[in-house]
């Protein structure tokens, strides 16, 4: 094990409240940080200390992936969970990829008769999550899955305070949260409402659910009393999973390609992940030299690039071969679509007046995904996404189980087609860069459509720009102006498009800059609208972690690895 010393860790770690943003360090108690082996990034800083644990216990990036994946379901429900979907990346020290597809499938009996409701137990399809844990540390892990729960189950089982984003984010659907029974036992107080902030919560169910699949996560998860107690449920309340969707579900190959952007090889995964809109941004912004633009500039490239990407999505949803869609013909063909306003004098970033009082927690749909980074000194590093879908998923918990499922028929996942057998895809979009042959970057994003449009503008300002990575992801960011029409098809317009305005964001002179160019600029004042991005960089052997510093998110500072 390559393993020297850590400085502080997560000097950088975000407790964001409403009415101001502060700073912390992690209490890590006895643990002795100078034996972390790895950086972990997470949503979460009780994440984050999960994964920080068990690298100090000797695990890899793998094992710490999955510790941390499994608290993330204790601590930010709302989010992702056992009952949800994930893709992943992972990368050994040879520079082998595996890419891992966890998306929900959508049941056999599954009925599409374009009537379906966007939330309740018609929505939900097989949950891939656990499958995706349990083949990974198949594949990679070191340490015994039973310890990699042990965090997440002391969490359920001792009680937590939910953060005040978490919190914000159940208040916002806790009318559904009512129509369900087993969500109303646990996220509901005595008073009828949410619990309060210093109200420790307990969660018995979800416990035990974790017990069980302690031994043998798959077998236990998918078979046996779990998968009768999932079934029995469903059937109970009109919903489409039966056991043989449970018994013969299984994680597929990810649809893993690479491709050249500058001096770098971005590696990701295509549909049903959402890697190749990332790829086709990126090779539109790569038919210019960074050398001509300004921000203002840029952001104009960015949002139009991002537009055109997207719109793709209609052209070819399956993605079976990436590399044939992105080719130099298309490419070429979405660059001539492309017009820019003349260089800008004024400053590149402008401080916004915005008042921290009127943020917020919840912005539409996008206030959704869970990701998580993790790169050890022994060159294992895994990026992977995890989400229920929009807020809560579907909004139906099975009282005995106590996790929430995800949302995969009906209304939300509409852009493409719903038959049984399929998994659906989103935008997840784990990734791992390259240069010369070595790790150099390791990230991804939660938030919905707009994590490509995160991932490759932290990219681009990496490499383009030359920022380091705290900058890179504190930067302002963008993204095109899009509604969904009466055929449930994103209908897009190049020239619009949405400016982060948030602490280090545009303001009104940039705006005022955009539309004499032509452009229709509607700044967001509303926190965490841009995407959340987790990530871990490789510099020299020193690793790095930055969490996205809108968010409650956390990351391990820096360590040095030599041998």
């Amino acid at each position: 094990m390559k393993k020297i010393v850590a400085t502080l860790i997560t000097p950088h770690l975000l407790f964001l409240f409403f009415v101001s943003v502060s700073s912390h360090s992690l209490d890590h108690g006895s643990k002795d940080i100078n034996n972390v082996s790895g950086v972990i990034s997470t949503s979460h800083p009780m994440a984050t200390m999960a994964g920080e644990a068990i690298l100090i216990k000797g695990g890899n990036s793998v094992d710490a992936a999955i510790a941390a994946s499994l608290v993330l379901s204790v601590v930010e429900p709302t989010m992702s969970g056992l009952g949800g979907r994930a893709q992943a990346i992972v990368s050994n020290d040879k520079q082998n990829f595996v890419g891992y597809n966890g998306m929900t499938e959508i049941p056999k009996a599954f009925k599409n008769d374009n009537s379906l409701p966007s939330y309740g137990y018609q929505t939900v399809a097989v949950p891939g999550l656990v499958a995706l844990l349990a083949k990974m540390h198949n594949d990679f892990g070191s340490l015994p899955f039973s310890s990699l729960t042990n965090p997440a189950i002391k969490h359920a089982s001792e009680g937590i305070k939910f953060l005040p984003g978490e919190r914000t984010r159940q208040l916002s659907v806790v009318e559904k949260i009512f129509e369900s029974d087993g969500m109303r036992h646990v996220y509901i107080d005595e008073s009828g409402d949410i619990h309060p902030n210093n109200k420790v919560v307990i969660q018995e169910a979800l416990a035990n659910t974790l017990k069980k699949i302690s031994t043998d996560p798959h077998n236990n998860f998918y078979f046996g009393d779990i998968a009768k107690i999932i079934v029995d449920d469903s059937s109970d309340n009109g919903g489409f999973i039966n056991i043989g969707d449970l018994n013969n579900y299984e994680i597929l190959p990810g649809n893993y390609f690479s491709f050249k952007y500058r001096d770098r090889t971005i590696h990701t995964l295509a549909a049903p992940a959402g890697g190749l809109l990332v790829a086709k941004t990126l090779s539109i912004l790569n038919q210019y030299e960074y050398s001509d633009f300004d921000e203002d500039r840029w952001a104009a490239l960015v949002s139009q690039a991002l537009a055109l990407s997207i719109k793709s999505m209609s052209e070819n949803y399956y993605e079976e071969d990436p590399l044939k869609a992105l080719n130099i013909d298309w490419i070429n063909h979405q660059t001539l679509k492309i017009s820019l306003p003349k260089t800008n004098n004024l400053e590149k970033v402008y401080k916004s007046a915005l008042e921290k009082s009127k943020t917020d927690w919840v912005q539409n749909s996008n206030s959704h995904t869970s990701h998580i980074s993790v790169f050890d000194c022994d060159g294992l590093a895994i990026s992977m996404t995890q989400t229920l879908g929009p807020i809560f998923g579907a909004k139906v918990s099975t009282k005995e189980l106590g996790f929430p499922y995800a949302a995969t028929m009906g209304g939300y996942l509409r852009t493409g087609e719903q038959k049984p057998g399929q998994r659906p895809r989103t935008s997840i979009a784990p990734v791992i860069v390259t240069k010369d042959g070595q790790v150099d970057l390791v990230l991804g994003a939660a938030g919905g459509i707009r994590i490509p449009s995160a991932i490759t503008q932290t990219l681009s300002r990496i490499i383009d720009q030359g920022l380091t990575l705290e900058r890179a992801i504190s930067a302002p960011r963008v993204h095109p102006s899009m509604t969904i029409n009466s055929e449930n098809e994103r209908v897009i317009n190049l020239n619009s498009f949405e400016a982060e305005a948030s602490d280090q964001g545009w303001n009104d002179r940039n705006v005022q800059y955009w539309e004499k160019s032509g452009f229709n600029v509607n700044l967001v004042h509303s926190r965490a609208s841009f995407g959340r991005v987790n990530a871990v960089t490789n510099k020299s052997s020193v690793i790095m972690g930055q969490s996205d510093p809108d968010w409650e998110g956390s990351a391990t500072a820096s360590i040095k690895c030599g041998r």
